[in-house]
Parts: structure tokens; sequence; C-alpha cells
């Protein structure tokens, strides 16, 4: 697998997605009937860190209550609570996922508002939705990395767009946008800038058996995102575990011994879990590492590497921490191809 081709593109689909999509989704949040209710979103497999992110990113910038669930739970245990005047939301890259379509059908049957996010505006699921986000990330068959980190980037985006359209004007809406009109540029400088940095981290993680992938608020659904790719195409065993899980998992025994990679920035809300997390584990036998931006002193002090991003809110800083992590994974796939082709002249 080409992951660096996969990625090389990402800032193109970045602009694509966030740019020409911006009028759509501005006019499509301003067609839909919000409801008194909770927002339902709806993702399975690759596509439920996307929905995941959507938590944070509708709870924190408008303050509703979100439900983000699987395709099956949501048919097993959900359904039967859709009113009509709910909103679910779903999310499917190709737009043919027979779960989530399967639920998203059910909760239209119930009288929902049923919105979709995706890459084909004629795929079932869009064309049974009363209106779709679409991502143009090239992608529309299959979720790739690239896709991956525009359905995740295109969350939040949506969460900004209806905290403009449907909350007072604040000032700190215009910096969050003010972020996203420059992600692209700052996807750039991830994949050129930073090619060094990922080889580093990667040379220290190379001969590692597993990772545990720590994060908190936006950057867990990241760190999900990301294990999911190191353990499909490396051999590294990758978990991703929420600050708070790994705080209740670091009273059993060895628990401390794990080397782990922190995902976080000055501005998350969980900083400070995080920290102390970091603080617990440290010891001589502990491999601390993290992925964050240079106002947060006290993270890079806690681990042994740290590589430094832009300070940025955490909807817009957790997609680049992806598309960092994509790029470890691809030097993680070069430098265990290095070491398996033989020498030039050497038998086989």
């Amino acid at each position: 697998m080409d992951v660096r081709g996969e990625i090389r593109d990402a800032p193109r689909a970045l602009r694509q997605t966030l740019e020409k999509g911006r009028p759509e989704f501005e006019s499509l949040v301003r067609g839909t009937r919000w409801g008194d209710g909770p927002l339902y979103i709806l993702g399975s497999g690759p596509s439920y860190p996307a929905a995941l992110a959507g938590l944070c990113a509708f709870e924190g910038l408008l303050g509703w209550p979100v439900v983000v669930s699987r395709a099956a739970n949501f048919l097993a245990y959900s359904a039967s609570l859709i009113r009509p005047r709910s909103v679910v939301l779903a999310v499917s890259l190709s737009g043919e996922a027979d779960k989530t379509l399967e639920a998203a059908l059910q909760a239209r049957s119930r009288g929902a508002a049923l919105l979709a996010l995706t890459a084909s505006a004629t795929s079932p699921l869009a064309e049974a939705a009363d209106g779709a986000f679409l991502v143009r990330s090239g992608e529309e068959s299959r979720l790739g990395l690239q896709s991956g980190l525009c359905l995740y980037a295109a969350m939040g985006f949506i969460a900004m767009i209806a905290a403009r359209v449907l909350k007072r004007h604040h000032h700190k809406l215009d910096e969050l946008e003010q972020e996203y009109e420059k992600l692209p540029e700052h996807a750039e400088w991830v994949l050129t800038r930073l090619t060094d940095a990922a080889r580093t981290l990667a040379s220290h993680l190379r001969d590692l058996e597993s990772l545990v992938l720590v994060g908190g608020g936006s950057y867990y659904p990241a760190a999900l995102q990301a294990a999911e790719t190191m353990a499909r195409l490396t051999p590294l065993r990758a978990l991703a575990l929420d600050v708070a899980e790994l705080r209740e998992s670091l009273a059993k025994p060895g628990a401390r011994n794990r080397t782990a990679l922190f995902l976080s920035g000055s501005r998350c809300r969980m900083k400070k879990e995080i920290h102390e997390s970091a603080r617990l584990m440290g010891g001589p036998e502990a491999n601390l590492y993290a992925v964050t931006d240079s106002n947060d002193q006290e993270l890079c002090g806690a681990v042994s590497l740290a590589v430094l991003l832009p300070s940025l809110a955490e909807t817009t800083g957790s997609p680049l921490e992806l598309l960092f992590l994509q790029s470890l994974v691809s030097q993680l796939l070069q430098i265990r191809r290095s070491s398996t082709t033989p020498a030039r002249g050497s038998g086989v």
C-alpha cells in the first residue's frame, strides 16, 4: 500500500472539501430544522472516529447534547427513541454501508431529519437523506487515509458553521474559522517540514511490539483512527485509549511500563488529565512520546520526544495530528522495507 501517495494530496483534498464545500454546508445548516432533542450521529467501522469527533465538536461549540452510535447499536437500542423532528447525521464515505444505511432509513421512517456526511451525491444514503455534506477527497468508493482525514476535518467544520449560523456571534468562532482557512496550508507544512520528525519518531518505534496512543477530547478519535491504521498496515499492535481509560488502567500491573504516544495540545480541554497521566507513567522503564504544540510545555517535559505542531483549537489541531500520524505510518513502512531489502550484490 502506497501510504505516502495516499496522503500526498491531502492539502488539496482538504482545500476542496472545506473551501468549495462551505456554501453548500452553510445552506444545508440553514435549511435544517434542528429540533429540541439530541443530535444523533451514526458511524460504523472506519467512519466511526469521524462520527465520534462530532460529539466534541457539536457539544463544545454549540452546547447541544450529542449521541454517537455505531449503526448496529443504534438499531438495537436507540432507533425506538427517535421522534419526529429528531436530527440524525449518518457518516459513510461511500454511502453504501449496509448497517449505516439501514439505521439511517429507520430514523427517516420515524420522522427524523436525515443528514449525510459522505463523498457520493448519488449514493443510496445521500439520495435517502434530506441533505448531504459532501467531502471532496477524490476517493468515493473506499475510505482511504486521505478521505478519512477529510471526513474527520469536515465534521468539526460543519459544527463550526452551525455555531456561526445558529448562535450569536463570538470572537472565538472568528478565530476558529481562520484556523480552518489555514488548515490546508498547515497540512502542507506537516508533509514537507515534519518529514524528519516523523522519521525520527519512527526510528524510536520501529522495534516495538505494541504502542498505546492516548488522546483526550477531540484528540481521542484521532488516536482511534491512527491506531487502526497502524495495526492494519504495520507489525505494531496499536491500541487507542481515551485518557480517562488510561488513568483507570494505570492501576493494573505493568501498565506504567508501556510505550505511549500522547496526542494533545495546549488548548485541549483534557490537557491536565493528559499531563497527569504522562507524569504517572513516567519512570526509567517508560517510553513516552507526544505530538502536541510548543505551548504545551508540561507535556513536552514529561516525555522523551515531542513533535511540535502549530498551536490550534482541538477541532483543527486534531485532524492535523492525524495527518502527522499518517506520515509516521509511511515512515514506519519505509523503514520496514529498507530493513528487509537485500543489499545489492548479496546472495538470496
